[in-house]
C-alpha cells in the first residue's frame, strides 16, 4: 500500500524496457566468440539455462588485456547508436583475486571505437563487488552509445586476476533518454535561499563516536563534519540489515549532535550506503526506505542548531535502475517534499548521479524547494588520488607535467560546476575530496583544490578524518608507517585553510 501511494508521486514510467539484444550461448556464432578462449565453456545449470563459465589460472592471469570471452555486438543491427544501452546479467564467481585496480576483477564489459578513440563501459562496475566469492547476483548498468557506433564486443571473463566467473542470462535493452541539461532551459532556472550561512570546512566523519574527535577537531578550527550513516564493510547487507544498523546510527545522532554544538561544529548528516546507493535505488523497497528513513531523520532532528544539512544519499548511481524506473532526480525530489513537509527550513544537500560526478551537476535540476545545495565529490585524477596499493610501482605524484596534472587541470576539470553555480545561483559544496598519502605532492593536491574552492566560495569536507589510515592527514607519506605523527603537509594546509572559519 505504502509503494502504491508513492506512484501517485512519481511520474508513471513504461513498464516494460524494449529487449534490443540477449546473448544466446547455444548460438553458433557465440559458441564460436567461446571455442576462441581456451579457459571458457558452457554448460546447462540445473534449470537448462546455458551458462558460459571462465576459469583463469593463477600462471596466466594477465596484467594486460581481459583474459575474456569476446563476443561481436552489431550495434548498427539493433539499433542501439545514438541512445543509451542499459545492460543486465547474472554473475556468479569464486576465488576471484584481488585485480591490481578497481575497476579490473570479473569484466562485463563493451569495447567500442568513437571518433577513433576507444571506449569501455562496464555492466558491472568497479565500485560493485569485483573479486573474491559470490552467488548469483544481478549486475546492471547503462552506457551511452555515441551515434557513429557501427559494432560492440562483449568481454566476458577476468582482467588482473585468476579465479572462476559465470554468465547467464545477459540481455541488453534501450535505455532512457538521456536527461537534459539545466543549463540549456531558458531562463536557467534560479535556486533560492532563505538562509545565510557563511563558508563552512570540515573533514569526513571516522564512523564511530568519540567526543575526542570533535575537541580535537575544534582545537583544528575545523567547523564542519560530514557525519556518515552507513553500514560496516566486512560483508554485503540485505535491505533489511542496513535499515537495523542504521536504526542504530540514527539513535545515536543525538549524542554526535550534541557533542558538536558543544565544541562549535556544525553536522552534515549523510546517509552512506556503499556501492552507489545500489541496495536503495534498486527496488521499489529501498526507494520507499529513502523517503521513510529522511522523514524519521527530520522528524526527530529539525531544529537541531548543530545540523548544517540533510546530505539524502552518498554518491547514487542510477545504472542500476532498469528503464522505466523512476530517476534519481525524480527520486530526490519526492525525498526532498517528504523532508520539507516536516522541515521548511534545514538546507537539504542532493548529490549528482554516477557517484557524486563534479561535471554531472548540470544534470540536476534546480529544484523548487528553498534551501537546496548541490554537492559534488572530486577525485581527479583516480590514476593519482587512487593508488591504493603502495606496493604497485611507480606511485604517481602531483604535478605531473608529462600527464598535465597541475592547477590548470583542477580548474577545468571543475568548469561544469562552476558554470551551474555561476547560472543558477546553488550553493556548492564539495563533500569529498583527497589524494592518497603516499602519493608525491599529495600536500600540493590537497592545496591547490582548497584554494580553488575557496576562490569560488564553496563548502567543502576533507576525505577523511580518522576512518582510512590511506586518507589520513595525520599519517605521513610513508606508507610503512601505520601511526598518526604530529603533523603531516596535508595537516598543516587543512589548519591553513581552517584558520578562515570564523573569519
Amino acid at each position: 500500500m505504502v509503494w502504491a501511494a508513492a506512484l501517485a508521486v512519481l511520474p508513471l514510467r513504461a513498464a516494460q524496457p524494449e529487449l534490443l539484444y540477449a546473448v544466446n550461448f547455444d548460438d553458433p556464432a557465440v559458441r564460436a566468440a567461446v571455442d576462441k578462449c581456451p579457459f571458457a565453456k558452457v554448460e546447462k545449470d540445473f534449470e537448462g539455462t546455458s551458462v558460459l563459465t571462465v576459469t583463469v589460472p593463477p600462471d596466466k592471469m594477465s596484467d594486460g588485456n581481459p583474459v575474456a570471452v569476446v563476443i561481436p555486438i552489431d550495434i548498427e543491427k539493433i539499433g542501439a547508436a545514438g541512445g543509451n544501452l542499459y545492460g543486465e546479467g547474472d554473475l556468479k564467481f569464486t576465488g576471484v583475486t584481488r585485480p591490481m585496480y578497481s575497476w579490473n576483477g570479473v569484466k562485463f564489459m563493451l569495447v567500442f571505437k568513437s571518433e577513433g578513440k576507444e571506449q569501455y563501459p562496464d555492466f558491472n562496475p568497479g565500485w560493485q563487488t569485483n573479486c573474491g566469492t559470490k552467488d548469483w547476483y544481478r549486475a546492471s548498468s547503462s552506457t551511452v552509445i555515441p551515434k557513429d557506433v557501427k559494432k560492440a564486443y562483449l568481454n566476458l571473463g577476468l582482467q588482473q586476476s585468476s579465479g572462476t566467473v559465470s554468465y547467464r542470462n545477459i540481455r541488453f535493452y534501450r535505455g532512457d533518454a538521456s536527461p537534459e541539461s539545466t543549463l540549456a532551459k531558458q531562463p536557467v532556472p534560479q535556486a533560492k535561499y532563505t538562509v545565510d550561512l557563511p563558508v563552512h570546512r570540515g573533514v569526513m566523519s571516522p564512523n564511530r563516536f568519540d567526543e575526542k574527535d570533535f575537541a580535537d577537531l575544534a582545537k583544528w578550527n575545523a567547523n564542519l563534519i560530514r557525519w556518515q550513516l552507513n553500514r560496516p564493510l566486512d560483508r554485503p547487507y540485505t535491505l533489511d540489515e542496513y535499515k537495523a544498523i542504521t536504526a542504530k546510527k540514527i539513535d545515536e545522532l543525538g549524542k554526535v549532535l550534541d557533542a558538536a554544538r558543544k565544541h562549535g561544529i556544525k553536522v552534515v548528516i549523510d546517509l552512506h550506503p556503499f556501492e552507489g546507493g545500489k541496495l536503495i535505488l534498486s527496488t521499489p523497497e529501498g526507494r520507499q526506505y529513502l523517503v521513510d528513513v529522511w522523514k524519521e531523520i527530520a522528524t526527530r532532528y529539525k531544529g537541531h542548531p548543530a545540523i548544517f544539512g540533510y546530505d539524502i544519499l552518498n554518491e547514487p548511481h542510477s545504472r542500476n535502475l532498469r528503464p522505466g524506473d523512476p530517476t534519481w532526480p525524480e527520486l530526490a525530489e519526492r525525498t526532498i517534499k517528504a523532508i520539507r513537509a516536516i522541515d521548511p527550513v534545514t538546507p537539504i544537500i542532493v548529490e549528482p548521479d554516477q557517484m557524486a560526478h563534479y561535471e554531472l551537476l548540470e544534470y540536476l535540476p534546480v529544484f523548487e524547494e528553498p534551501n537546496i545545495i548541490y554537492s559534488i565529490h572530486f577525485y581527479a585524477p583516480g590514476q593519482l588520488t587512487h593508488q591504493l596499493d603502495p606496493k604497485v610501482k611507480p606511485i604517481l605524484g602531483y604535478p605531473d607535467e608529462t600527464h598535465g596534472w597541475n592547477r590548470e587541470y583542477l580548474r577545468k576539470n571543475l568548469e561544469k560546476a562552476r558554470e551551474f553555480q555561476q547560472k543558477t545561483g546553488a550553493r556548492i559544496y564539495v563533500g569529498e575530496f583527497s589524494c592518497i598519502r603516499w602519493a608525491p605532492g599529495a600536500d600540493r593536491y590537497v592545496k591547490d583544490l582548497i584554494d580553488l574552492f575557496e576562490e569560488y566560495g564553496w563548502d567543502w569536507s576533507y576525505h577523511a578524518f580518522r576512518e582510512w589510515q590511506g586518507w589520513s592527514a595525520e599519517h605521513s607519506d610513508d606508507p610503512a608507517v601505520m601511526d598518526p605523527v604530529p603533523t603531516t603537509g596535508r595537516k598543516e594546509v587543512l589548519l591553513k585553510a581552517f584558520e578562515k572559519n570564523g573569519k
